[in-house]
């Protein structure tokens, strides 16, 4: 008996030191209460980036995407030339608040009120979700990011 206690209570922690590991996004920003999307490509730096919004399908694709994600250290976002990210500016239902994704070489900063958090994706899928979400990117800017994706993923 004592033996079946012991194995129930490591089995316990075992769950619950993963579960703290695999923090995601917070529960407040959920499919029902995000309003819309807006995504920007960073990738200029002295015109405007392009910027398109997400469908609702798209909004919960991205959420049930990042909600999987492990947590990391913190890190600092780039602002270099060239591709350095996307930009995912969400909006609740409630207040018209915000929250931002930040999104590049496998790191994902999610800022709102209340504190920075920072995760990690080393497949990209994030970035790659995203690239692909962009209905109205030129074909060599397109190319252009996702050959930069795919080639520091080999």
């Amino acid at each position: 008996m004592k033996i079946v206690t012991l194995w129930l209570f490591v089995f316990y922690f075992l769950a619950c030191s993963h579960n703290y590991q695999q923090q995601s996004m917070p529960d407040a920003v959920t499919p029902n209460n995000v309003k819309k999307a807006r995504v920007t490509l960073r990738v200029y730096s002295g015109r405007e980036n392009p910027s398109w919004n997400l469908s609702e399908k798209q909004i919960s694709d991205l959420l049930v995407l990042f909600g999987d994600l492990p947590k990391s250290e913190s890190f600092i976002v780039p602002d270099n030339l060239g591709y350095h990210g996307f930009q995912v500016e969400l909006t609740e239902n409630a207040a018209e608040k915000t929250q931002e994704i930040v999104v590049y070489k496998g790191r994902i900063l999610y800022k709102s009120a209340e504190a920075d958090k920072y995760f990690t994706d080393p497949k990209r899928r994030l970035e790659m979700f995203l690239l692909n979400s962009a209905d109205s990117l030129n074909a060599e800017l397109y190319k252009s990011v996702k050959d930069e994706l795919e080639a520091e993923q080999k």
